[in-house]
Order: structure tokens, then sequence, then C-alpha cells
């Protein structure tokens, strides 16, 4: 598997077909939760709150694209589309199976570790305004089956 970034205005060193300008990641990580109050004897009246949504985090290796990272990380711009995208690797192909689009996009966080062992690493996190899930399952024969979309608007406090 591989995690591929379309990042808007922003291109990295993927040479994938249909990637091409993709930024590789190596660690994506997102969670969603809320506070839920239950009653001694009497769950079927549980209230919750609303979800309360993590910022995106990556990790990758430092390639062309760490420039214009650091510049999103450290400049007021207009929050920009980030389509994350998980990938299998075929012997003939790469096939989408989860994405991952963010709207709204800025920088919250940018750090780079290195030692003199391998390259530098950034680590990148990511606040938004909205966020789509897209997975497409397979069946038995490597089918693609429909596609499951489902998505929440932070703006607007609603599903999608």
């Amino acid at each position: 598997m591989a995690i591929y970034i379309e990042w808007e205005g922003i291109k990295g060193n993927v040479t994938a077909d249909g990637y091409k300008d993709h930024l590789s990641v190596d660690t994506f990580s997102f969670g969603v939760g809320r506070s839920l109050t239950m009653e001694v004897g009497n769950c079927a009246n549980r209230e919750a709150s609303r979800p309360a949504f993590s910022e995106v985090t990556l990790t990758k290796p430092a390639d062309n694209s760490c420039t214009s990272i650091f510049q999103e990380a450290t400049s007021v711009s207009e929050g920009k589309k980030v389509v994350i995208k998980f990938v299998q690797t075929g012997s003939d192909k790469v096939t989408e199976f989860m994405t991952y689009t963010l709207t709204e996009c800025l920088v919250s966080g940018y750090t780079v570790s290195a030692n003199s062992e391998g390259d530098p690493l950034e680590s990148i996190t990511i606040s938004f305004c909205g966020i789509e899930v897209n997975y497409l399952d397979f069946d038995a024969t490597n089918k693609g089956a429909s596609p499951q979309r489902v998505g929440y608007d932070l703006k607007g406090a609603k599903p999608q």
C-alpha cells in the first residue's frame, strides 16, 4: 500500500501513472470523537455532543515539496484542497481504494527531524473545514463494488 497526497498548488515527486507530482507520505493520522452522556438503566436516551475532529497529521521524507509546505506553514494563505489517496500497488497498475478529501486546509504545524542515518522526515499537521471519506470495496475477484461516501461540514456543523 502507498499513500499519495494531491495538494493544491504543491508538487511532489511521485512518478506513478495517474499520480504524477503527488506527494508520497509514510504515515497518516486522523480521528474524531464525541462525548456521550449515559444514565444507568436508560441507555436508549443517551445524549451526544457534536463531534470533535482532530487535525490530520502526515509524516513524509523531505522532498522537493518541503519549501512549499514550509511556506504554507508560515504564511497567511487561503485554505487549499488536499486529497489523501490510499492505493494498492498491483503487478501492472496502482488502484485507489480510499480517499480523504479535505477542504479549506491550512498548515497548523510543521516539524523536521533528522539524524545521520537517513533522510530528514517532515511531520505536517493540517487543519481543515470540510472532510469527505470515500471507500471502494473489492470483491473476491478484485472487481470494484459501489463506492461508499460520507462527509462532514465543520463550518456548518453538519454531515454532508
